[in-house]
């Protein structure tokens, strides 16, 4: 062992500090885009300051329903024809009819046919439609002006009735649907340990989403609306993430919380997301839960890494033995930051 440091031994320990320093702070960085890669169609961009330690402590979702746990736009969930013989012309004038419209409920009603031949058209708002489709007079709107008996309209469904030539076809419902995954994807978060809390629009939505999701506890804003949802929770202690659609979602970030959305900002800590379906939530949540602790795993290697290195370089003789120690050292130093990332799911 040389009884003084030379050169060389400057060198190397210089290099060495000056790499181990550079992997250290690319720790944080290289998980972040670790986890941007796998979350696949999701594209999850973590932003703001301490996100990663507030996903760490994670175990409760306070979520806004619509477009995550559902599809985010209506869809025909019932078609009910006077005369079961009616059916098919009850869908096809009515879809026929509603193609071109730009509110939700025509957008869904009009999937139920082709295009067809819609002529002299005219929107009375919050009535409905009236035209004429192959030289036959339709008229799509609310029972009540069809001459029907109305269905309640409700937070979860609206029902539209169809007449052709003067005479009455049938009833159309539609609704927002919950999403196939949904069911499937909360009981595996539960099985996480995190609970799911759905915030409701309504009543009625409230009920057809608890029969649907039991997995999940679900609010209707009668009992406690998303704010209240999430102050309690962080009052009791509980890491939250409050996961919605834009800054309008239908809870607000608070202090101790972290949020999920497709447009967060930058002044928010959370992840934004290309999509913000529950079944990708999960998947980045999963990757982000363990992110903190990646990180601090690659930081603990760096400093085993540069510990060993130095000391090395202080022990091996001078020349190209003391080289190779260098060059061993700064190549393991890649290698202690990556290997966290491994089997990382």
């Amino acid at each position: 062992m040389n009884p003084l440091l030379s050169t060389t031994d400057l060198i190397g320990a210089v290099v060495v500090i000056v790499i181990a320093t550079l992997a250290w702070w690319s720790a944080h960085p290289i998980v972040v885009g670790s986890a941007r890669r796998r979350s696949g169609e999701a594209r999850a961009r973590v932003v703001g300051r301490g996100a990663l330690d507030c996903f760490a402590r994670l175990d409760t979702l306070v979520v806004d329903p619509i477009g995550s746990v559902t599809v985010g736009e209506l869809r025909v969930i019932g078609v009910e024809p006077l005369d079961p013989e009616h059916d098919r012309s009850l869908r096809w004038f009515a879809g026929a009819l509603q193609h071109g419209a730009d509110d939700p409920v025509a957008r869904a009603i009009s999937r139920l046919s082709a295009r067809g031949g819609a002529t002299n058209v005219e929107h009375l708002p919050g009535v409905g439609v009236l035209g004429t489709v192959d030289r036959h007079p339709v008229r799509v709107g609310s029972p009540e002006w069809i001459g029907l008996d109305g269905v309640p309209d409700d937070d979860w469904a609206q029902t539209v009735a169809v007449e052709v030539d003067g005479r009455a076809l049938g009833r159309i419902r539609v609704a927002d649907v919950v999403r196939e995954q949904s069911a499937a994807t909360i009981a595996s978060l539960a099985a996480d340990g995190v609970q799911v809390v759905l915030v409701a629009p309504g009543d009625a939505a409230a009920r057809h989403l608890s029969s649907l999701l039991p997995g999940a506890t679900t609010v209707a804003p009668s009992e406690r609306p998303g704010e209240q949802v999430v102050d309690d929770s962080v009052r009791e202690g509980a890491g939250v993430a409050t996961v919605g659609r834009g800054r309008s979602a239908i809870v607000r970030p608070v202090t101790g919380t972290v949020a999920v959305s497709d447009d967060l900002g930058t002044d928010v800590p959370g992840v934004e997301m290309h999509d913000v379906a529950i079944h990708h939530v999960a998947t980045v949540l999963r990757l982000l839960r363990s992110a903190r602790g990646r990180v601090r795993a690659m930081r603990i290697g760096v400093i085993a890494v540069t510990v060993v290195g130095v000391a090395g370089l202080l022990l091996v003789p001078t020349g190209p033995p003391e080289l190779a120690a260098t060059a061993a050292t700064v190549l393991a130093l890649p290698v202690a930051v990556l290997l966290p990332l491994l089997r990382w799911s």
